[in-house]
């Protein structure tokens, strides 16, 4: 029997993900602290801050772009919902993850793209 490789080994069992997302929050809670805790949630990896200088800002909402990368072992968009659900439940019956300022988070499902595997 031939000897499985490692890396084609964890190639298989995780895969790691990238998407991008829209976050609208309140100006009143500072990005850097969301960002922080979007990254603290099960599964991401990165989240990176990748807002243009010319997106229109209103005045007490601010408006952010991230490139979030994030490893799974099923359906991507699946996960998706679930951070969604993350960052945006309120209610400390179903989850005590809310985070704070967070307005709106909508994923860029046609931003989702495996990344490379491991060499």
């Amino acid at each position: 029997m031939k000897p499985i490789k490692l890396k084609k080994l964890l190639n298989e069992i995780l895969q790691t993900w990238q998407v991008e997302a829209f976050l609208n929050t309140d100006r009143k809670q500072n990005i850097t602290d969301v960002l922080n805790q979007i990254r603290a949630l099960k599964k991401v990896t990165i989240v990176s801050n990748v807002t243009p200088e010319d997106l229109q800002q209103k005045p007490n909402v601010e408006s952010t772009v991230v490139k979030m990368k994030f490893v799974t072992r099923g359906n991507p968009k699946e996960d998706l919902k679930r951070f969604k659900k993350d960052i945006m439940t309120s209610d400390l019956e179903v989850n005590d993850l809310k985070i704070p300022g967070v307005l709106t988070v909508i994923f860029r499902e046609n931003t989702l793209t495996r990344l490379s595997n491991i060499d």
